[in-house]
Parts: structure tokens; sequence; C-alpha cells
């Protein structure tokens, strides 16, 4: 969880930020939030992290935490079925870009960042990339998110407002259709 992260990688952590060669970030649920609080104390040079992808740029969707959220999650048989998990990719670019990380790649569930410290690594490429055009090229698997929602809040609404207000509704009923309730949830677009 984003309160107890730090305290699970408090002994390797002895001089903040460690430095490590490759993060993975895929917890199925409140990856986001965890992630922002993990990077006060640790860095990596290569960062993976799942994203959903039913949720398309430039809209900036995150699951937060909440005590009761493993506990619905687990009375489902798959995963797939919940679209309330993890974060958008435009949640991630924008909060990875916050700590010196480069978009570099996406493609199913998960994107691909690099610390600018290691930017020429990738040469003759340039990064970041644009996370959009990443987007319209990587195969997306639906999370819970009928695959023509995804597809209509990326290329068939240029209202941004309309499609805020399309997505907000999509998530917050089918948590009172699926939980009975609202888990907290953050939504912004770039």
């Amino acid at each position: 969880t984003p309160q107890n992260v730090l305290g699970l990688v408090a002994e390797m952590v002895t001089s903040p930020p460690m430095w490590l060669d490759v993060l993975k970030v895929d917890i199925d649920s409140y990856d986001c939030p965890v992630l922002e609080v993990l990077l006060q104390r640790v860095r990596a040079r290569v960062m993976l992290v799942e994203a959903n992808p039913s949720i398309p740029p430039p809209y900036q969707w995150a699951m937060l935490y909440h005590p009761e959220l493993w506990d619905f999650f687990n009375g489902f048989p798959t995963p797939e079925e919940v679209p309330i998990r993890g974060c958008s990719l435009a949640y991630e670019v924008d909060l990875l870009r916050r700590f010196g990380y480069d978009f570099v790649a996406f493609g199913g569930h998960d994107a691909i960042f690099t610390h600018r410290s290691v930017r020429s690594a990738w040469a003759p490429l340039e990064v970041p990339m644009d996370e959009f055009d990443c987007y319209n090229e990587a195969f997306i698997a639906a999370n819970g998110v009928p695959i023509a929602l995804t597809r209509r809040w990326f290329y068939g609404m240029p209202d941004m407002q309309a499609a805020m207000s399309e997505i907000w509704s999509f998530f917050s009923d089918w948590m009172a259709a699926n939980a009975g309730r609202q888990f907290p949830f953050a939504f912004r677009s770039n």
C-alpha cells in the first residue's frame, strides 16, 4: 500500500535515493499511488509500470488506495473483469516525468520508462516517445471496459469535456453496480 511500501524497502535503502537497474510495478490495483511514494526513496534506470490500457491519452486516471479494495477485487474470477485497476498511460507519463523519466514504449498492459540519465542509450531514437503515437500503435487489451468505449474515447470524441464526463460516469456507474459504493480514484486530462 502507499502507507507501507517505504517500510518494505527501508532496509535496502541506506541513502536515498537508492538506484536500481530495473523496477517493475504491477500490483493490479493502486499502482500509481504506490509508485509515487516509492519514488521518494528509490529510482531505477529502467522502469516498467503496468498501465490500464482501457483509458486512452490524454485522460489521466488512477485508482487510489482504499483498505477494502483488495477484498472487492478478490470477488472476481479474473482481474480482466475489473476496470477499476491501475492507472492510465497518461497518468503514468505525467507522474514519472516529474521524477526525471522519459516515456519509451507501451504495449499490452505495460509502459516502459527510462531515467533521463540513460537517455543516450536510446540513440538514434529520440526519447521521450509520444504517448498518443505509442498508444495508437499498441495492442490494446480491454480491462473490463468495452473496447468500443475505449476506441470512442480515443478516436471518436473531439469534445474533451464530454469524453471526461462519459469516462467519469462509466467508472462511477460500474462501481455503483458492482461494489454498491464508490472507491476513490483520480481523474484529470492533460
